[in-house]
């Protein structure tokens, strides 16, 4: 009996419903998915489907020659030529990358083209300087904004006096924006979350080192300046602020307000580590008398003493202890993290931790340190004297994590005077290579018997 034979069905890409297709073009770059459209009157049809552009010069062949002398290969020509092609659609996400120079104008009418359509996010990048008239920036939609490598600026606000009203991320890296930083904290009332990026020491010019804001609740900060003047005072004014990443050198004084802070990671360095600028030149006029310790973190280091979680880097460590007159009491503070360098101390990790009563976790990345005399009982860079108790014993530390464990005699001494002091330590944590795990086992059980450990 022959069997009968069955029809195939074969299923092309052109049948799947419209609104999945674009869906699958938002996904790809914005000049590939633009170039679907020649395909056919499907395809065409399909553009205005895709809510996310993402227009990159680099991607554009002949991207600084204009319509006058390619027949409309410019880059903007070509950004204008999708942004016709969408007709009246709206868009959600808008990125616009380039290098060369362009037009201010057609820029400006640009980007209100852009905003029009009522976007959530924009993303500009640009080398080169920007001129943004007032009127062109507005939005009632856009929820995120980010401005990079460039210079953007403005001199005033627009008549109706804010800009974002439903703005909650603004993102600024590496630009020269001191008006239009101004002007956008001023004019942006639901603003949650600022992040700022001005990694370039040489930098001609960055934010002006005040954020105020009591919506902000979240704030990265990243600075690198090589100007001592620049690091005069920092300024927090965000009494709802529950979320601080600092990064810089440390400043001459700080003037803050953070009274909801619930975890802080803070980057601190001193200045004798800065390699670029002498701090003793006369031609500058750089005061003598600063030394390597130059600078005041005492406020910052009080300000943030109610926060749960408090993340320290191993500069950070010696700005607590070269920099901070007196050290606050952390009563709320539940998990500490540090890491270690080979080149920085330990000196004032004994006093935070008789700071931290409640202290529970405790999270160190590398083990290796600078040996000196003031780390104390806290490690075994110095005998402690048998009539003095060690600070280790008084801690309720429960978990401790150890990352970039090496397995070298001295790691391994420290490691046991952890666990031979930490007396309500429950759980041991330890990143490490799988031949040196036997080790740490037989350590542990020779200095707890009611630990686990735990390979990670």
């Amino acid at each position: 009996m022959a069997m009968a034979a069955k029809k195939v069905e074969t299923c092309s890409i052109n049948s799947l419903p419209d609104e999945v297709l674009g869906q699958i073009l938002s996904f790809l770059p914005t000049k590939l998915a633009a170039s679907t459209s020649i395909l056919s009157k499907q395809w065409r049809n399909l553009l205005p489907l895709v809510h996310n552009l993402d227009f990159d010069e680099s991607m554009v062949l002949y991207p600084n020659r204009t319509s006058a002398t390619s027949g409309g290969g410019g880059f903007l020509d070509f950004v204008d030529k999708t942004l016709v092609l969408l007709g009246d659609s709206p868009i959600k996400k808008f990125s616009l990358k380039w290098n060369s120079e362009i037009d201010h104008s057609r820029y400006n009418h640009l980007i209100r083209n852009v905003l029009e359509r009522g976007p959530l996010e924009l993303h500009l990048s640009s080398p080169s300087d920007q001129y943004i008239e007032p009127e062109f920036l507005f939005s009632k939609t856009l929820v995120k904004l980010t401005l990079s490598h460039g210079f953007y600026a403005q001199d005033r606000l627009p008549p109706h006096g804010v800009l974002f009203p439903a703005l909650k991320t603004l993102s600024l890296f590496q630009v020269c924006c001191v008006d239009l930083y101004d002007c956008l904290l001023e004019s942006c009332p639901l603003l949650e979350e600022l992040n700022i990026f001005a990694g370039d020491p040489l930098q001609r010019g960055s934010w002006r080192k005040h954020i105020w804001g009591s919506s902000i609740q979240r704030t990265s900060i990243f600075y690198r300046s090589n100007d001592l003047d620049a690091h005069s005072l920092v300024a927090l004014e965000t009494p709802s602020l529950v979320y601080l990443d600092y990064s810089s050198y440390v400043s001459e004084d700080y003037d803050v307000q953070l009274d909801s802070l619930v975890e802080a990671r803070l980057d601190l360095i001193l200045w004798k580590y800065n390699g670029n600028i002498p701090l003793v030149d006369e031609y500058f006029g750089y005061d003598s008398t600063k030394g390597d310790d130059w600078g005041d973190a005492t406020k910052l280091i009080a300000a943030i003493r109610n926060v749960v979680t408090l993340h320290l880097s191993a500069d950070s460590l010696e700005v607590f202890h070269f920099c901070c007159k007196s050290m606050p009491d952390f009563n709320n503070l539940v998990k500490l993290s540090f890491e270690s360098h080979k080149e920085r101390d330990w000196q004032v990790l004994p006093l935070l931790l008789k700071k931290s009563p409640n202290l529970e976790t405790l999270v160190i990345k590398g083990l290796v340190h600078k040996i000196t005399k003031g780390c104390g009982d806290v490690c075994i860079c110095k005998r402690v004297r048998k009539n003095r108790s060690c600070c280790l014993l008084s801690c309720r530390v429960k978990v401790l994590k150890v990352y970039g464990y090496g397995g070298s005699c001295r790691e391994l001494k420290q490691m046991r005077h952890f666990m031979e002091n930490l007396r309500c330590l429950e759980l041991v944590k330890v990143k490490v290579q799988v031949d040196k795990q036997d080790e740490l086992i037989k350590l542990l059980h020779a200095a707890s018997s009611k630990c686990k450990i735990q390979f990670i």
